[in-house]
This record gives C-alpha cells, structure tokens and sequence, in this order.
C-alpha cells in the first residue's frame, strides 16, 4: 500500500480532519459524508478538486472501499460507526470522547480484537509539544515524585441545539427568533466530566499510568442554555502509581475557553495555562527566591505545521497514517483510549450518587504496565532556555 485510502464521517469536526488528511503526503482522501447538504458542499471546495466524492450516507462512504475511516459523528454513535467501519474492513480514527458507556468501550475492544483492525482515538492535546517535555523532565527527576496534578477544560459552549440545515444555535437565540424546529446537540445533556480525554489523556501520557478509582461531584444545573446538563463536574481520580489528578470540565460557564495543566512534585512542580502560552518551571535547582522560571515552549514544535488547535491535529493525521502504512501500533490504541475515556464514564456514575468512590476497570486482557505513547511521539533532544516569570 503506497497510500493510503481515507473517508471521513461527519463534516462538522470533519472538516478539520479533511483539511488535514488532504495535506498528508502519504494519504489520499477518496471520500467524505455528512447528512447536512450545507456542510457538504463545503467539503465539495476542498475535495473535488482532489478527485475525491461528497457523499450523504456512511454506507455509500463504506461502500467506496476506503482503507480507513475517520469516525467525526455524533459522539454517542461514534462506537456504532467505529464497529460499522472495522467490520467493512477498515481501519478507524475516532473523535473524543470516542464512547458514551462503559458497554460502548467493550463492545469496541471487542470489535478491534476480533476484526484485526488498527483504532486509533484523536486525542489531540496528547500531541502538545510541552508535554513532550513535562515526560522529559519526570525521567530526569528535575520535579522529584509527582503527588498530584490537575487539568482543566474551559470551554463555554451554550449552542446546544442544531436547526434543520445542521447550523448550531442556542435556547436562547432559538426562542428570540421564534424557532420551533430545533433540536438538542449530542453534547447538550453530556455530563460534562466525560468530556475530559483533552485533560485526562495526556496527563496519563505524561506520568506513564491508569486511573483506578474515582469521586466526583456536580455543579447546580443554572445555564439558561443548556438545562440538561450540569454547569461543571470536578473529579479527584487516584491512579495505579499512588498520584492524585483532579479534573475539571465546564462547558456552561461564560469565559474565555481555555486548558489549564499543573503538575505537583515534592521537589518542584511545572503548569501551563493557554492564555499565557508558555511554560512556568521551578525545578529541584531552583531557589524558593527566585520564583518560577519561564520556558517559552508551547502547543507546537517549531518546525511544526501550525494548521488546527495549537498544530495537533496535523500530527494525528499524521501518525495515525504512518502506522498504518507500516503496521505498527497507533500511539493510542483501543486499549490506552479506553483508559482515556472509561474514567470519565464512571466519574459520573460517582455524581450520580453523591460522590461515591467507585473503582475504574482496566479493560485490557493483560494488566497495564507502562505506555507505548512515546515510543512513537519521542522526546526533545534540546533543552529551552529559561528566563525570570513576569506575570502577564
């Protein structure tokens, strides 16, 4: 196989991934469908002229024999489409959350083993080139033992309806403008804590581990715009090495959206929060005196094509095709995705009842030992220089 053949599911999210795919060298992206007419003539400017086809339904996708497919559907069908995709033959990209159960996850491991299809989940921040660098310098021990860490997922979204041409809109504009005809968005009753796989996986990534168990706690139901969901779910969720990760989502609060990240170890610690766009570093060399130390190192490489959140969606397009090109492992496979999603799963099912330490599973058919995720990634060879923090 010299290249290879690419379709796309859903041309919402999808059309980033198409933008993406056609850039890839060592793909060719034969063809894309979406039930809405508007976003497929969107996707025809891009994929005619490449030689590829827009087409309504996934079965007429399926049936034009890709080698793989890219799941960008609704998030509460992305497994039914991901087994639809492998049992034709192909291969699957899928979007986060990737499932919406724990009977999902099963069902899609069961899926991978039994067809022999690579899967691949599209956790893009895993791929943020400081964490490359976070791993680095665990390895070196620059923070000692790492206790606790934290990530945070800000990202106001009040547009939890979709009219008839599949343009989102809100209750609020909907009812402004008289609109009886919409409908809610999968994401609009979502727990928002299973929405975490941005702050969950590539911390994971970073500290090489699981979750095994999880409390968690929901927010009042206040946002006028989405009534179906909690307006936030904060997780504490205890891993496999002993560390401490607290996870917090919010998707109904009105400010600028952003990912926060922290580490804590007991002889430094590092954060990174998207407004700044820079790392703050106080390592074992650092004197309590001199403060945080800025390492101006971010979401991308600087060699890295820049194209979509922070140039991450590029590289999984990237190392997705590569590794099925030479038959290889994907960096997140179905086994180290469910372990990205499943503690988000259950983390709700712990709100549910008031904040109930509940155990995460470990799927897989052979315990967890370490990740494969950097074997594929790498780390830097170079060292950033540091200068004095000044907040902004």
């Amino acid at each position: 196989m010299e290249k290879l053949k690419v379709g796309i599911l859903g041309l919402r999210r999808g059309m980033a991934h198409l933008h993406n795919f056609l850039q890839i060298e060592q793909a060719e992206v034969i063809g894309a469908c979406d039930r809405f007419e508007a976003r497929r003539q969107q996707a025809e400017e891009l994929l005619m002229p490449a030689g590829g086809q827009v087409l309504p339904e996934f079965d007429d996708l399926l049936e034009m024999e890709p080698d793989a497919v890219v799941i960008a559907s609704n998030g509460k069908c992305q497994v039914e489409h991901a087994c639809q995709a492998m049992e034709a033959g192909c291969h699957v990209l899928s979007e986060v959350p990737g499932a919406d159960t724990e009977e999902e996850l099963i069902r899609l491991r069961d899926t991978v083993e039994r067809t022999g299809k690579t899967y691949m989940l599209g956790e893009n921040s895993c791929f943020l080139d400081f964490m490359r660098y976070w791993h680095k310098w665990i390895i070196e021990g620059r923070f000692g033992p790492i206790s606790m860490a934290e990530g945070e997922y800000l990202h106001y979204l009040p547009n939890t309806l979709y009219c008839p041409d599949g343009s989102p809109s809100s209750p609020t504009k909907a009812k402004a403008e008289g609109r009886t005809d919409c409908k809610p968005l999968w994401r609009a009753d979502q727990p928002p804590i299973q929405y975490l796989t941005h702050d969950l996986g590539p911390l994971l990534e970073v500290l090489d581990d699981r979750v095994v168990s999880v409390t968690c706690r929901s927010a009042p139901w206040r946002c006028m715009d989405a009534p179906l969901r909690s307006d936030g779910q904060i997780a504490l969720f205890h891993t496999a090495k002993g560390t401490l990760i607290r996870i917090m989502v919010t998707l109904n609060t009105r400010r600028p959206s952003e990912h926060r990240y922290r580490l804590f170890g007991t002889e430094g610690s590092t954060e990174w929060f998207e407004y700044e766009s820079f790392c703050r570093r106080f390592d074992r060399d650092r004197e309590e005196e001199q403060g945080w130390e800025r390492i101006d190192i971010g979401t991308r490489a600087h060699d890295d094509i820049s194209d979509g959140h922070g140039g991450t969606d590029i590289k999984v397009a990237r190392y997705f095709t590569e590794a099925i090109l030479a038959d290889k492992p994907t960096p997140i496979d179905v086994y180290r995705g469910i372990e990205f999603a499943l503690p988000g799963i259950i983390a709700n099912r712990s709100a549910e009842m008031g904040g109930a330490q509940l155990a995460v599973p470990d799927l897989r058919r052979e315990p967890f030992s370490t990740t494969t995720f950097w074997d594929t990634v790498g780390l830097p060879d170079t060292e950033p220089t540091g200068q004095p923090y000044q907040p902004s």
